[in-house]
C-alpha cells in the first residue's frame, strides 16, 4: 500500500483473515473516493465504514505472503466465486496454482453445470511455447499436491489460445461448452468384455457422453459423488455389485469391472419390506429412558423451495418415497412384553407420509413467523408410534417475498443424519420426474433395514463379538464427575442451547488444511479441542464422552447400507486422555490413538449392552456413565445441493426434541457444517450450569 493507505483482508462477513489465507482486499485512506456519482446503490455495495474508517471493497481476492515481507498475492476476483459440491471456491486460486506448472502458459477456470445438474470446475489452458503438452492426469496430480480434492477441476481442456474480447480480457462466454469438452476428452479404448460393456453403457447415460473408454477417469469426465451413486445403483440393477468405496478406489471402467461382484450375492430387498424387525441397540436405549412422551423425539428439517410447489405432485412424491424407503412405514406398538418394531404394508404408504397444506397468505410478516412457529410446535407432537404416521410434511403458503416453506418431520426412531441426505435427494428426484410426467424411478434399494437389524441380533450373540468385552471393561472407573454450578432438583431438568459458529475461512482451514497438517480426521481434531476445553475447566486430564457414530459399518459380507433409511446411530463411551502438559499437537495425537483403539468404531458396545446376554449387559451398565455427548454430522448443506429444488430455510423447526431426560448428559455437543460454517451447538441444563 502507498503511504497512509490502509488495507484489510476480510472474509465474506467482514472479519479479518490471518496471513496466508485468501480474503477480499479492502482499501482505506486519503485516496478513497466518496462513492459512485449518482449511483447510491453501487456506493452502498462497494464502500463500507469500519471503526470510523472508510474502506473501498475492491473485489480483488488476495492473500498475504509472510515469507515475502507481507506482500499481497493477487488470486482473482470475488465476483467469479462459485459453489461446487457444497464448497465455496475462488477459481482464481485454482488458476494461480495451475499457472505454476512449467508446461502451462495461460489458464482460466470456470464452473459449468455437469451431467447431474451440479456445478463442476473446468480448466481451460494454453501450453507454454516449446513444452510437451501434459495429460489431464498429469495436471490433476500436479494440482493435488497443493489443492484440496474438491478444488480439483473435473475437466482439463487444452486450447491453442484463450478467447479474448475487444478489451483484451478473457471472453468466458466464448469458451467451449463443458459437454463438448467432456466428449472430446473421452478415450477410445473400447470395452473388452461384457462387464466393461455394461459399465460403459451406464457411464454414457449418466455422464451424457457419446463415447467413453475403459481407462477414462470418471471424475475427470465430469462425474461426482452423486453421479457415482447413480452408477452404483444402475449397475446393481443390471446385476453388478459395486460399493461407493470401490468406486472411489477404482475410478475407471477397467478397474471397476475387475472388482465388481455379482448383485445376486447382495442382500438388497427389491420389493417392499413388511413384518417385524428386531429393535437395534440405539432404539432399545431410547425406550429404556422411560420418556413420558416417547412419540416426541423428532428430527425436523425446514426447507425453502426454490420454486412454487404443486401440492398434488408433492403428495404423490411423498407417497412414492414411503413406498421405496421401508423405514418410513415403521410402527412401534407396545404390549406386555415391551416395545416392538413392525413395518406397515406398502399399501399404507400414503398414510405413512401425509402432506398438510397451511395457508398463511392473509397474515402479516410478524404474524406469519409466529404462526409458523406455532404450527411447527403442534406438528412435532402429532406423531403416533403405534399407528403412525412417523413421517409428515407440511407445506406453508405465504405469498410473500420469502416464498414457501416445507417442514419435514420424522421420528428419530426411523431416520438419522445420513438418512436425511438420501430422503432429500430422492424427494427432489421424484418431484422433478412427476412434474415432467416421467415414470417415477429411484436407484435400486440397498440392504433393507429389517435385514440389517437381523444381522445385528445374530452378531450380538457371536463369540467374535464377545472378544470385545475386555476392551469395554477397561474404561477408567475413577473419572470424577463434572463440576456443578447449582445443585438443583435432579428430578426435573430444563434445557438451554448455546451456539457458536466458525467463520468461513476458519471452517475451510479446519476441513481442508488441518487434517492434512496433522495427518488425521476432522472428528479427531474436534474431540481434541473438546478434551482441552474441559481440561482447562476441570483440571482433569481424562474426559469420558459418549461418542455418536453413523453406525453404517461394513462388517457383514454383501451388505450395502449406502441408500438405506433408518436410525443406524451408534453411541459408545470413549475416554479422551491428554498427556500431562500436552500442547495442541500432543493432544491431537493422544486423542487419535484413543479413537483408533475402539473396536469396530464402537458398533459392538451397543450390541453387548442391549442385545447380548443379561450378565454382559449388567457389567456394562455398571460402568461410569459419560456426562458429555458429542456428535459431528459433517457437511449438511450438501444434502440439498447448489441450485436444487430446496434450500435450507433460516427458520428453526420448533419443538422437535420434546422433553429433557434427567441425568442423560450434562452437556450435549452437536456440530455440523452449514452454509460453509462450522456450527457448534451446546445443550445444557441452565439450572445446573
Amino acid at each position: 500500500p502507498l503511504p497512509e493507505v490502509e488495507v484489510r483482508l476480510v472474509e465474506s462477513q467482514g472479519a479479518l483473515v490471518p496471513p496466508g489465507l485468501p480474503g477480499e482486499l479492502w482499501i482505506g485512506g486519503p485516496g478513497v473516493a466518496r462513492g459512485y456519482f449518482r449511483r447510491e446503490e453501487l456506493t452502498a455495495e462497494r464502500f463500507v465504514e469500519v471503526e470510523g474508517r472508510r474502506f473501498y471493497r475492491s473485489g480483488d481476492l488476495v492473500r498475504q505472503v509472510p515469507a515475502e515481507g507481507g506482500a499481497l498475492e493477487f488470486l482473482g476476483r470475488t465476483d467469479f466465486q462459485v459453489k461446487v459440491r457444497g464448497f465455496r471456491i475462488e477459481p482464481g486460486e485454482v488458476e494461480a496454482a495451475l499457472r505454476v506448472h512449467p508446461a502451462v502458459r495461460e489458464t482460466v477456470v470456470v464452473a459449468h453445470p455437469g451431467a447431474g445438474g451440479d456445478n463442476q470446475l473446468v480448466a481451460y489452458w494454453v501450453a507454454a511455447e516449446g513444452a510437451a503438452a501434459p495429460s489431464a492426469e498429469d495436471l490433476r496430480a500436479f494440482l493435488a499436491k497443493v489443492l484440496p480434492e474438491y478444488m480439483l477441476p473435473a475437466i482439463f481442456v487444452p486450447l491453442a489460445a484463450l478467447p479474448l474480447n475487444p478489451n483484451g480480457k478473457v471472453d468466458r462466454k466464448a469458451l467451449p461448452a463443458s459437454a463438448a469438452a467432456r466428449g472430446e476428452l473421452a478415450g477410445s479404448v473400447p470395452p473388452r468384455n461384457a462387464r466393461e460393456e455394461l459399465l460403459a453403457g451406464i457411464w454414457l447415460e449418466v455422464l451424457g457422453l457419446a463415447q467413453v473408454g475403459i481407462h477414462d477417469n470418471f471424475f475427470q469426465l465430469g462425474g461426482d459423488s452423486i453421479l457415482s451413486i447413480q452408477v452404483v445403483a444402475r449397475a446393481r440393477k443390471a446385476g453388478l455389485l459395486l460399493t461407493a468405496r470401490q468406486f472411489f478406489d477404482n475410478q475407471t471402467i477397467a478397474a471397476l469391472a475387475a472388482v465388481a461382484g455379482s448383485a445376486a450375492d447382495a442382500e438388497a430387498a427389491e420389493g417392499p419390506v413388511e413384518g417385524e424387525a428386531p429393535l437395534t441397540p440405539i432404539q432399545r436405549r431410547f425406550f429404556a429412558e422411560g420418556r413420558r412422551e416417547p412419540w416426541r423425539f423428532n428430527q425436523a428439517v425446514m426447507l425453502a423451495p426454490r420454486e412454487r410447489l404443486s401440492s398434488g405432485v408433492l403428495a404423490t412424491a411423498l407417497t412414492r418415497l414411503a413406498e421405496h424407503h421401508d423405514a418410513l412405514r415403521l410402527r412401534f406398538p407396545r404390549d406386555e412384553e415391551g416395545w416392538r418394531q413392525v413395518h406397515a404394508s406398502a399399501d399404507a404408504a400414503e398414510e405413512s407420509a401425509p402432506l398438510l397444506e397451511v395457508d398463511l397468505t392473509a397474515l402479516t410478516a410478524a404474524e406469519r413467523a409466529r404462526a409458523l412457529d406455532h404450527a411447527a410446535e403442534q406438528l412435532q407432537s402429532g406423531l403416533d408410534l403405534a399407528r403412525g404416521p412417523l413421517f409428515t410434511a407440511a407445506l406453508f403458503r405465504s405469498g410473500s417475498e420469502d416464498g414457501e416453506r416445507l417442514l419435514l418431520t420424522a421420528h428419530h426412531l426411523i431416520v438419522d443424519g445420513v438418512s436425511w441426505r438420501v430422503l432429500l435427494e430422492d424427494l427432489t428426484v421424484l418431484y422433478r420426474q412427476l412434474v415432467a410426467e416421467a415414470p417415477p424411478e429411484l436407484p435400486a434399494k440397498t440392504t433393507s433395514w429389517k435385514r440389517w437389524t437381523e444381522h445385528l441380533a445374530e452378531f450380538a450373540r457371536s463369540p467374535e463379538l464377545a472378544e470385545e468385552l475386555p476392551y469395554w471393561n477397561t474404561l477408567p472407573m475413577s473419572v470424577l464427575p463434572l463440576p456443578i454450578d447449582c445443585e438443583g432438583d435432579k428430578g426435573t431438568v430444563g434445557t438451554a442451547n448455546f451456539s457458536v459458529d466458525l467463520d468461513a475461512a476458519a471452517t475451510r482451514a479446519l476441513l481442508n488444511e488441518a487434517p492434512e497438517a496433522y495427518r488425521t480426521q476432522v472428528n479427531d481434531l474436534l474431540l481434541a479441542a473438546l478434551a482441552r476445553a474441559f481440561a482447562a475447566w476441570t483440571a482433569e486430564s481424562t474426559l469420558l464422552v459418549d461418542l455418536e457414530g453413523h453406525g453404517r459399518e461394513e462388517i457383514f459380507p454383501g451388505v450395502d447400507l449406502s441408500r438405506t433409511v433408518g436410525w443406524f446411530t451408534t453411541v459408545f463411551p470413549v475416554a479422551l486422555a491428554l498427556p500431562s502438559g500436552a500442547g495442541p499437537r500432543d493432544a491431537i495425537l493422544s486423542v487419535k490413538e484413543n479413537l483408533r483403539a475402539v473396536p469396530r468404531r464402537g458398533l459392538g458396545y451397543g450390541l453387548l449392552r442391549y442385545l447380548a446376554n443379561e450378565e454382559t449387559a449388567e457389567r456394562l451398565a455398571a460402568l461410569p456413565a459419560p456426562q458429555v455427548s458429542f456428535n459431528y454430522l459433517g457437511r449438511f448443506d450438501a444434502a440439498v445441493g447448489e441450485g436444487g429444488l430446496f434450500a435450507f430455510a433460516p427458520e428453526v423447526a420448533r419443538g422437535a426434541e420434546g422433553e429433557a431426560v434427567p441425568d442423560r448428559h450434562l452437556f450435549q455437543v452437536d456440530l455440523l457444517v452449514l452454509d460453509d460454517r462450522l456450527r457448534v451447538n451446546w445443550t445444557y441444563d441452565p439450572g445446573r450450569h
